[in-house]
C-alpha cells in the first residue's frame, strides 16, 4: 500500500491563472490585493479556503437582462456562499456581479438552503473596473468637546 502522509493532495481543479479576455482579466483572488479574499486558515479541509465577508452583489442571468440583488456571505477562489431575499431566487447558472469590487463570475449552484446557496465558479473570476467606489467618511463633530461651562445669556465670561 502506497504512503500518501507526506505527499500533497492533487486535485484535478484548473488553475487559476490570470488570462486577458475581452471583459477584464481572469486573476487568481488571492494575487488581486484584495486582502478580504486572503488565506488565513491553514487547517481548513476545502480546496480553497472560504473568507466571511458581506458585500452586495447580483446575480444576472439572460445576458444580464434580469438581476437579482444578493448578499455575499463569504468567498474563495473557487465559489461563494449567497443570500437571496424575496420570492425570486436564482437560476442554476447564473454570472455573480460585485460592482464594489468589480469583480464578475459565471457560477453554477451547487446547494440550496433556504435564503442561501452555495455556488462554484465555472471559470476564474474576471476582475473589470469597479462600477462603484466606497467612500467611509468619520463622523465628527464640528467642534472638539469641551468640559468648560457654557456661560449664560447676559453673563460676562
Amino acid at each position: 500500500m502506497h504512503s500518501v502522509e507526506n505527499e500533497p493532495l492533487r486535485i484535478g481543479v484548473p488553475a487559476l491563472a490570470a488570462v486577458a479576455q475581452n471583459t477584464g482579466t481572469v486573476v487568481h483572488l488571492h494575487t488581486a490585493g484584495n486582502t478580504a479574499l486572503a488565506a488565513n486558515v491553514a487547517d481548513e479541509a476545502r480546496i480553497a479556503p472560504r473568507r466571511r465577508m458581506l458585500k452586495s452583489g447580483k446575480v444576472a442571468y439572460s445576458e444580464r437582462h434580469v438581476t437579482i440583488d444578493c448578499l455575499v456571505r463569504d468567498m474563495s477562489a473557487t465559489g461563494a456562499r449567497l443570500r437571496i431575499e424575496g420570492s425570486v431566487t436564482a437560476p442554476d447558472t447564473f454570472e455573480l456581479l460585485i460592482p464594489l469590487e468589480g469583480l464578475e463570475a459565471n457560477c453554477q449552484v451547487v446547494w440550496r438552503s433556504g435564503a442561501d446557496l452555495g455556488v462554484r465558479f465555472v471559470a476564474a473570476p474576471r476582475i473589470v473596473a469597479a462600477k462603484r467606489q466606497q467612500v467611509v467618511c468619520a463622523l465628527t463633530p464640528a467642534k472638539a468637546p469641551t468640559l468648560r461651562r457654557k456661560p449664560r445669556p447676559g453673563e460676562v465670561s
